[in-house]
C-alpha cells in the first residue's frame, strides 16, 4: 500500500473509532439506545416562522438522556433557581400520550400536588409572578389549597396568560406543559385537549439535554410535512455542508502544499 492510501486509510479508521466511541459513550451517558429525536413540529419554536440557534424547532434534532425527577424543574420553579434551557426558564420534557400518538416535547411548567382531596403546588411557594385561583366570586393565592381556575399571568419569553380548570382535569400529580410557540401554543395542553391532566413521571420518556440544528429537515421534508414555519433550516444545513467540506478540502490543500514544500527542501540537500 503507498503511503498516501495508508494515510487515507489510517484517517478512515480515526474517524469510525471516534464516532462509534462518542455514540457509544451518549449511549452510557444518555441512558437510552437511542438518544436522537427529530423535531416534527413548530411547537417549541420562538419565533413561528424561522429556526434559531438555542432554540427548538421544526427539523432540529434534540439529543435526550433518561429522564430522572430530580433533573427537571418546571418554568415556575426555574425563575426561582435561575434553571434556563432552550432559551426559557426551566425544562422541557418528552411524554407519552398513549393510543398510538406521537410524543409531545413541551415545556414543563408547573408541578401540581394531587393528594386524593385537593391540588397543591409547591413551585408557587416561592414564585413573584402574577398567580391566583378564581373559585365563583372569590380569588385565592393560597399554594397548599389550589380549587377553580388557576391562573398564571405573564409567563415564559413570550409572556402569556394561562389559565386551567382544575375541577375538569384527571387527578393525579404531574407537570402542567405548554409548547414555547408563542403563537400556536397559547395555553396549557391540559387545557387545549393535548393532554387529560397533569403529566405525571411515569409518562415522562425523557428530557432533551442538546439541540443539533437543522440536521432533521430533511427527514421532515421526506415524510411530506411543511417546513414553512422554519425556512432557513435547509438553506443553513446546505450551507453548513458546504462549510465543512471547504473546510476540509482546504485543510486537504494546505497540507498537499507543505508536503511538496518538505520534499523539495529535502531534495535540495542532496544537490551538490
Amino acid at each position: 500500500m503507498n503511503p498516501e492510501n495508508r494515510n487515507l486509510a489510517i484517517g478512515i479508521a480515526v474517524v469510525m473509532i471516534v464516532i462509534i466511541g462518542g455514540y457509544a459513550a451518549l449511549i452510557n451517558y444518555t441512558g437510552l439506545s437511542t438518544p436522537f429525536s427529530v423535531v416534527m413540529s413548530e411547537s417549541m419554536q420562538h419565533d413561528p416562522y424561522e429556526s434559531r440557534i438555542g432554540c427548538i424547532d421544526t427539523g432540529d434534532v434534540v439529543i435526550v438522556k433518561e429522564a430522572d425527577a430530580d433533573e427537571i424543574q418546571s418554568y415556575i420553579e426555574g425563575t426561582v433557581t435561575g434553571h434556563r434551557s432552550f432559551g426559557d426558564y426551566g425544562s422541557v420534557i418528552i411524554y407519552e400520550r398513549g393510543f398510538d400518538q406521537n410524543p409531545v416535547i413541551h415545556r414543563a411548567i408547573i408541578w401540581l400536588d394531587w393528594d386524593g382531596s385537593k391540588w397543591s403546588s409547591p413551585d408557587l411557594v416561592d414564585y413573584t409572578g402574577e398567580w391566583y385561583c378564581a373559585e365563583g366570586n372569590s380569588r385565592s393565592t393560597n399554594p397548599y389549597n389550589l380549587e377553580g381556575m388557576l391562573h398564571l399571568k405573564d409567563v415564559t419569553a413570550s409572556g402569556k396568560n394561562v389559565t386551567v380548570n382544575l375541577d375538569r382535569m384527571t387527578k393525579n400529580s404531574g407537570y402542567l406543559t405548554m409548547g414555547d410557540n408563542p403563537i400556536g401554543n397559547t395555553n396549557f395542553d391540559q387545557t387545549t385537549g393535548i393532554a387529560d391532566g397533569p403529566v405525571p413521571m411515569e409518562k415522562v420518556k425523557s428530557i432533551p439535554i442538546a439541540e443539533i440544528p437543522w440536521i432533521g429537515a430533511v427527514k421532515v421534508s421526506m415524510k411530506g410535512d411543511n417546513m414553512e414555519h422554519a425556512p432557513n433550516s435547509i438553506p443553513s444545513l446546505l450551507m453548513t455542508i458546504v462549510t465543512i467540506f471547504s473546510i476540509i478540502i482546504l485543510i486537504d490543500v494546505l497540507n498537499h502544499k507543505n508536503t511538496l514544500a518538505k520534499a523539495k527542501e529535502e531534495k535540495g540537500k542532496y544537490r551538490f
